[in-house]
């Protein structure tokens, strides 16, 4: 049934089911939101300027108890370290003497699921299920790696709005009873999503928030039709999900996966009843608070001074980043780390750069504080590796092997002192293919999870091959492309190269092509971004990276991936043989590259300029790119947002202190959602909004020796992780 929209709804829903509104200090409540359930609702409130939230509170009964009116306030408390996609920004907690304890929400407008489903009229279709379900699977997950446990997941505590499905309701089964107490019931959440374990008064635990999640995702799509037969996930996950054993349910991470492989590539949004419910509710806020103001959600994170000292501006500054300066934090000589005092927060003030020229949001949150922090053995910065496959595991290269590590926990998983990697990529499955920096010539393939190693490949060795394996160039389809070269022809002393397909699965070789002399560099990797290898759909790209050849320009030779056939080569003005800088093909015949007249946009196989834009000395090839938007700085360290189709430029956001940095290349990453930018310098992480460049946080260490002051790299990321490298070690921030 569709809900009312008229303007004395309101009204009508002040009073459902005989719940008068609560008071809550400075919120005027509009309407109630939530239908039925017992002892915690959920209002469309406004604050006395007219801002809107959608606050919830327990009832008066639950509020008179004092017991549990400490327990709610305090889990509403506690709820401010959820950020991210899948929660609801927390806007405002009540003070813990307020006689109703409440917390506020920045999402408007929002409907709980279980209104949700009665302006619908029943049961949702299941492509809209795994929809909304991937974001809440996604926070779900953020809060287990955080070590959280979220104890209060429910149709009622779930809110659906125009941008997806958002998480309340955070510790309500805590608030219910103290642990070790029977729940026979938990005001505000559906019965059929309390765990039996923890309806037995067992501490909540990560298994508990799957079972819920798969409850209301069952929920939704058959609300009060039969649940039987209802999960078509793959492998019926969210039926093992509600299993009565907490240990025969699988882990938040494979909810999620499943929820990824079953939802449909495209979102078509919600259905039309649902979109016009929240339409509704938008228009009955606008005729109750005519000029209610817009409002930025603003999200935070915890202080931990032990380790890694960070610092950020207060959120109700004026809209300036904040200074570099003020947020390096020197160690001293037996200190591991150091948090920003009162004098910090003075250099904040006075150090302050000027106002950008566009003004920027303030900085909302601290900077969050690492989860795990894992030490490495020596490394040679110029050959060590590190690769992330599957979102899952990281593999490192030093001095002596190479470990597996577990991003989630920071835990290593094995060790091999008999694989020393000059070259890690991702060959698929888990699988990684590795070339030995022992062995001339070998490469291997390698299980990220166990580190077993499945075959060895010495075909290409230089000690029984008359053409040698120089270097591997990509893979990509179960194919891996490497460079041979043979010292064994000719009086002349002359090197002849070629390019070698190999197949991973049948283990040989499916072509081989000549290529010139001393055209690609083999002395080194080659690298992604700067002049390196490229896979396209139907091409292999190779560049000029050798010390042979002649050309003065930089070129590529296009070789077809199946035949091996060569398609053409084409040298590019302006961009330098041994450029540093970015050199990025894509498919659709473009090429974006660094050149001395900015970052320039051209095709790919004809070199016909298509746009140009300016930037400060050169665009770092550390640039990070999600579909058509490029995220790249300049010498400056000026981040600019690109769209590589047209060379528009959205936003750009100048550094804080570029002139200390200007002799510093800065490295760039995007969260797994592509959400934030990881801006890497040698004295800080800065966090960006890759929606309009404005500054999330800002990061600094603490440490000795070489790496004081400097915070490392962030090399990759996964589901609300980004792992950063500073060469001694490596650790683990969460984003989003």
């Amino acid at each position: 049934m569709p809900l009312e929209s008229e303007s004395a709804a309101g009204e009508n829903q002040m009073q459902t089911q005989g719940q008068m509104a609560p008071d809550l200090d400075e919120y005027r409540c509009v309407e109630r939101i939530d239908t039925g359930g017992e002892g915690v609702h959920r209002w469309l409130a406004v604050e006395a300027d007219g801002a809107p939230s959608i606050v919830m509170a327990p009832d008066t009964k639950r509020a008179d108890d004092p017991g549990y009116r400490l327990r709610f306030w305090a889990e509403a408390n506690k709820s401010r370290r959820l950020t991210g996609r899948g929660t609801a920004p927390v806007r405002q907690v009540s003070s813990a003497r307020a006689p109703v304890p409440w917390v506020a929400y920045d999402c408007i407008p929002a409907l709980p699921l279980t209104t949700v489903l009665e302006a619908h009229g029943g049961c949702l279709p299941e492509p809209v299920v795994w929809n909304l379900g991937l974001p809440l699977a996604e926070a779900v997950l953020r809060a287990h790696t955080h070590g959280l446990v979220h104890a209060g997941i429910a149709p009622q505590s779930v809110l659906i709005t125009r941008q997806g499905a958002l998480l309340t309701g955070y510790g309500l089964v805590r608030a219910a009873a103290a642990e070790g107490t029977r729940r026979e019931s938990v005001p505000g959440v559906d019965d059929g999503s309390v765990p039996p374990e923890q309806r037995a008064g067992a501490r909540p635990r990560p298994p508990g928030d799957v079972y819920a999640l798969a409850y209301v995702l069952l929920f939704a799509r058959a609300a009060h039709c039969s649940r039987k037969g209802a999960a078509t996930v793959p492998g019926h996950m969210l039926n093992r999900c509600l299993a009565a054993d907490p240990a025969q349910r699988p882990r938040a991470e494979e909810l999620l996966q499943a929820l990824r492989d079953a939802a449909p590539p495209v979102d078509r949004g919600l259905p039309q009843e649902i979109a016009a419910a929240l339409d509704g509710q938008a228009a009955r806020l606008r005729e109750t608070t005519p000029t209610a103001p817009a409002r930025i959600p603003q999200q935070g994170g915890g202080l931990d001074d032990r380790e890694l000292a960070t610092a950020h501006g207060p959120s109700t500054r004026p809209a300036s980043a904040p200074s570099r300066r003020a947020l390096i934090v020197t160690a001293a000589s037996a200190t591991a780390g150091l948090a920003m005092g009162a004098a910090g927060a003075g250099a904040c003030r006075r150090y302050a750069p000027a106002r950008h020229e566009r003004a920027k949001q303030s900085v909302p949150g601290t900077a969050p504080p690492p989860i795990w922090r894992h030490a490495l053995p020596d490394r040679d910065p110029t050959t060590s590796q590190l690769l992330l496959l599957s979102g899952r595991t990281l593999l490192v290269g030093h001095k002596e092997g190479t470990l597996g590590i577990d991003v989630y926990s920071g835990k290593q998983l094995w060790s091999r002192d008999d694989v020393l990697p000059s070259r890690l990529l991702d060959a698929g499955h888990g699988d990684a293919l590795i070339a030995s920096g022992g062995d001339q010539g070998e490469f291997l393939l390698l299980s990220a999870r166990s580190g077993r190693i499945k075959w060895r490949e010495r075909e290409y060795m230089s000690t029984e091959a008359p053409a040698s394996m120089a270097g591997l160039l990509a893979v990509a389809g179960g194919v891996v492309w490497f460079v041979v070269e043979d010292y064994s022809s000719g009086s002349s002393g002359e090197v002849k190269m070629a390019a070698v397909a190999y197949s991973l699965r049948k283990r040989k070789e499916l072509w081989r092509t000549s290529l010139p002399s001393g055209f690609v560099g083999t002395s080194s990797p080659p690298e992604g971004r700067a002049s390196g290898p490229a896979v396209l759909e139907s091409e292999l790209l190779i560049a000029n990276t050798g010390t042979g050849g002649g050309e003065n320009e930089f070129a590529y030779i296009a070789l077809d991936r199946r035949s091996g056939r060569r398609k053409w080569k084409r040298e590019y003005a302006g961009i330098g043989k041994e450029s540093a800088g970015l050199v990025l093909p894509r498919s659709g015949d473009l090429l974006v590259a660094s050149t001395d007249d900015g970052l320039r946009g051209m095709t790919l196989s004809s070199g016909e300029e298509r746009w140009t834009v300016e930037v400060e000395g050169w665009a770092n090839a550390q640039a990070a790119l999600r579909r058509d938007r490029l995220y790249v700085a300049d010498k400056k360290l000026t981040v600019s947002a690109v769209d590589i189709r047209t060379g528009k430029v959205p936003w750009r956001t100048k550094h804080a202190n570029p002139k200390s940095n200007s002799t510093t290349l800065s490295g760039m990453t995007l969260s797994a959602s592509g959400r934030t930018i990881l801006q890497s310098s040698l004295s800080e992480i800065d966090a960006l909004d890759s929606r309009d460049g404005s500054v999330l946080w800002r990061f600094a260490t603490a440490g000795t020796g070489e790496t004081s002051g400097n915070p490392g790299n962030a090399v990759a990321s996964t589901v609300g992780l980004v792992i950063v490298d500073n060469l001694r070690s490596i650790y683990a921030l969460p984003v989003d």
